[in-house]
């Protein structure tokens, strides 16, 4: 049987390595066991913990994507009514220029608002 001197300049064997630095010379058992059912829902618990907080990670996205989406279309709506009224404000400065020659630009009235009108 071999014999060495450990750090603490106490002499142990290789049979009383159970008794070595570092190890527990007494086992705590637990008071609170858990059975295959509470193993079982305890698992779905965690699965369902996991699922809620995957949904809300998700919805946060859906939403953003959704806020993002209606201020896309808002500016492609603007563009479009900026694009008419230059071309409006182009007819109006022709026809300015021109008025005194032009048939046309002599009848033209204001007009009452700028929004789009139908064609009848």
């Amino acid at each position: 049987m071999a014999t060495y001197t450990t750090r603490r300049m106490a002499s142990a064997s290789r049979s009383g390595a159970a008794w070595a630095r570092n190890r527990n010379v007494q086992r705590h058992d637990s008071k609170v066991t858990l059975g295959p059912i509470s193993h079982t829902i305890t698992v779905v618990l965690i699965l369902v913990l996991l699922g809620f907080i995957y949904l809300t990670q998700s919805a946060k996205v859906t939403s953003f994507d959704i806020g993002l989406a209606e201020t896309n279309t808002e500016i492609a709506n603007l563009e479009i009514q900026r694009d008419a009224l230059a071309v409006e404000n182009a007819k109006i400065t022709a026809a300015a220029s021109s008025e005194d020659t032009n048939e046309v630009a002599a009848t033209m009235v204001d007009a009452h608002s700028a929004d789009f009108v139908s064609a009848r």
